[in-house]
């Protein structure tokens, strides 16, 4: 586990690749990140203990223990400890369902259940 101290507490990062992101955030009471975006990743907060107050262009939510918050890539946000906070933060890239490209389309080949083919 990475651990990234940060003026408004702790960092800890558990897992990381080019699609996700999965951090443990310790943050003091009073502590405020940046003011952000991200282009592509969503934030998901999970709070553990404590709570947060999460401020977006959008306007600002307060969540506590048990409680979720999503940001979604291009939204200005920031976090600020009401108390003393624990929260999980996975940041993710929206995955595309429609991503496929089809050459055709599957069926049941008869002739195989039929036992004409093997």
């Amino acid at each position: 586990m990475n651990n990234f101290p940060k003026i408004w507490g702790t960092n800890s990062e558990i897992y990381n690749n080019d699609l996700c992101s999965v951090n443990v955030l310790r943050v003091k009471k009073g502590g405020n990140c940046s003011y952000h975006n991200h282009r592509s990743k969503h934030n998901v907060f999970y709070v553990l203990s404590g709570k947060l107050i999460i401020r977006t262009e959008h306007g600002d939510s307060v969540i506590g223990p048990d409680q979720v918050f999503t940001v979604y890539a291009g939204t200005k946000h920031k976090f600020v400890g009401l108390e003393d906070t624990m929260a999980i933060e996975v940041m993710f890239v929206q995955y595309d369902r429609n991503d496929i490209q089809r050459d055709d389309v599957g069926f049941i080949d008869k002739k195989i259940v039929e036992g004409e083919e093997s």
